[in-house]
């Protein structure tokens, strides 16, 4: 999480809450629209709130893609380069905080995260990305849900989400399924 949404302090992984959604991409059989209309007003809630939690949400639906998205590539090499860069340093010397000084600034970003991983092929008329348009989930540093649609089933490797489905799974708080033909 600190990789996808690196240079935005409004996530404090401790506060956080971690749900998903998938399946085959049936928009409305599978209640995709549902999910996405109760997370806006989940959002709605917590913001009017005042509340400190942060959900993020996951859809995960396989759809047509062209490559990953650039921002959340980049956001996972500053991350992991930072990492490094910290396990391979005991002592901190003038070349280190040079070193580290530039590893800051790298994380530094003036646009949102991404609300999917994914370059789509059809951007325009997918029905999960025009309906978080509607309902403005843009993973704004004052929304308390954020979203990450991502648009593959998940599986290792990926560079994005670098899990096999069973941890992925374990990882999450809260599953939701609200298909309207599979109680």
């Amino acid at each position: 999480m600190s990789g996808y949404f690196y240079g935005h302090n409004d996530l404090e992984l401790e506060n956080t809450l971690y749900f998903f959604t998938s399946g085959r991409y049936e928009y409305k059989n599978k209640g995709f629209d549902v999910f996405i209309e109760s997370l806006a007003r989940l959002n709605h809630k917590l913001k009017k709130s005042g509340s400190k939690t942060t959900v993020v949400a996951f859809i995960i639906i396989p759809a047509d893609t062209s490559s990953p998205a650039v921002e959340a590539l980049k956001g996972q090499a500053i991350i992991r380069s930072f990492r490094g860069s910290l396990d391979e340093k005991h002592l901190i010397n003038g070349q280190h905080r040079i070193l580290i000084r530039d590893r800051l600034s790298a994380m530094e970003r003036n646009n949102l995260p991404p609300i999917v991983t994914y370059n789509m092929v059809n951007d325009a008329d997918d029905p999960v990305l025009n309906q978080l348009r509607r309902v403005q989930l843009f993973n704004y540093p004052t929304d308390r849900v954020k979203v990450i649609f991502h648009p593959k089933f998940i599986k290792s490797p990926c560079p994005i989400l670098p899990f096999e489905y069973d941890d992925f799974v374990r990882g999450m708080n809260l599953s939701i399924f609200p298909s309207y033909y599979e109680p």
